[in-house]
């Protein structure tokens, strides 16, 4: 049996490895502070997840949604993700079996961890938006950076937005609003880990655009 594989295509895997890599090393310099060590896995997890969806692999996509359950509680923003994504790109009935699927899933998971977990100490979620917003002002240029950060991440993803699959505009759309509404009231104030869900989608929709002339040099 004779394999027959062409430069371009050998050159196109070399490209999208080392965009891959340095997708990996960038998230390991911007969230590795003060992280935890969930955190590489929260973004894998939901760059997988979304690619499975993208491509129609449900089943891959159902057997994996337990881990990232397991791995963090925020997983149902991906449960909402998929009720919008599926509404004209899935049948009716695996809709319905996937959005079932999953609600009872990520309830069964964190039902459990919670009873697992009641007698240790600690609570079982921390509520301090009064904290987060006096910290922001009493820390102005830090604030003024994060902020300045912010907005340049919103740039980079809204530039191209029209262009942008309709899956990684979705996801966007429902991430970025519901991680910001869940890290100002049980967050910590500019902790930037609180966003891991989110990198592979901004990753996607504005940092992979400008590496083509990178591609293009290699």
């Amino acid at each position: 049996m004779e394999f027959n594989i062409s430069s371009s295509h050998s050159d196109a895997d070399l490209r999208e490895f080392f965009i891959a890599v340095l997708a990996v090393e960038i998230f390991m310099l911007v969230f590795f502070w003060e992280c935890k060590v969930y955190d590489l896995s929260t973004a894998m997890f939901t760059a997988f997840l979304l690619g499975w969806l993208a491509r129609g692999k449900l089943g891959l996509y159902h057997a994996t949604f337990p881990f990232a359950c397991a791995n963090r509680e925020t997983a149902f923003l991906l449960i909402i993700v998929f009720v919008v994504y599926g509404i004209g790109h899935l049948t009716v009935f695996s809709w319905i079996k996937g959005v079932a699927y999953q609600a009872l899933v990520y309830l069964g998971i964190r039902i459990f961890l919670l009873l697992h977990f009641a007698s240790s100490p600690g609570l079982p979620f921390w509520f301090r938006p009064a904290e987060n917003l006096q910290m922001y002002i009493d820390a102005p240029v830090k604030s003024s950076l994060y902020l300045l950060g912010t907005f340049l991440v919103m740039w980079v993803c809204l530039r191209r937005w029209k262009r942008q699959p309709a899956l990684l505009r979705m996801a966007f759309v429902v991430m970025a609003p519901g991680l910001a509404i869940l890290y100002m009231f049980f967050g910590y104030t500019f902790e930037v880990r609180a966003f891991a869900e989110i990198y592979p989608v901004v990753w996607a929709l504005g940092v992979q655009p400008l590496m083509i002339p990178i591609q293009r040099i290699l």
